[in-house]
């Protein structure tokens, strides 16, 4: 199974750094590729042969990279959330947390949390919990939400906010 795990590009991901250490560990059979984001511990991660690794990929690569994913794992940002979900690509989410110092806030859990609510794709909190959602996870079974429908309400969403930009 070829998994591309996703830090975001703002902050260091350590809890995302240990899940992508972990599921290396034990598939190593599995291709893995990762966005670590800034300052992450890449020295300690490039060592693993069947793990990709860059702080930033080049946007067509990561594209690629994405396109050629068979599961996403990703932090909670909208960008990756929206393209996975207008892609139908199935994914999992560990959120950062403001309390272990991941962001400034907890909006991430918030996404999680309403993403999880609307669209019943799962996001875990902890390192093991996510490693045995990776390791065992099943295709027939995943959550893929169709992915023109998301399209369509997100560029209504979009002139309706548009509209309200200029009527400020």
């Amino acid at each position: 199974m070829r998994i591309l795990f996703a830090a975001g590009t703002q902050f260091p991901f350590p809890r995302m750094d240990q899940v992508v250490h972990e599921v290396s560990r034990q598939r190593p059979s599995w291709p893995l590729v990762y966005q670590a984001g800034p300052e992450a511990s890449i020295r300690r991660l490039s060592s693993l042969p069947n793990l990709q690794v860059q702080p930033l990929f080049a946007v067509e690569q990561y594209r690629g990279l994405f396109s050629e994913a068979d599961l996403v794992v990703t932090h909670a940002g909208m960008g990756n959330i929206l393209a996975c979900l207008e892609q139908g690509k199935p994914f999992l989410m560990l959120p950062r947390l403001a309390r272990l110092g991941e962001h400034r806030n907890d909006h991430q859990m918030d996404t999680a949390e309403a993403i999880t609510e609307s669209y019943g794709i799962s996001f875990h909190e902890d390192v093991d919990s996510l490693v045995r959602a990776i390791l065992t996870y099943d295709a027939a079974s995943a959550s893929v939400v169709d992915g023109d429908t998301i399209r369509t309400r997100r560029e209504a969403f979009g002139k309706q906010l548009n509209a309200l930009i200029g009527t400020l």
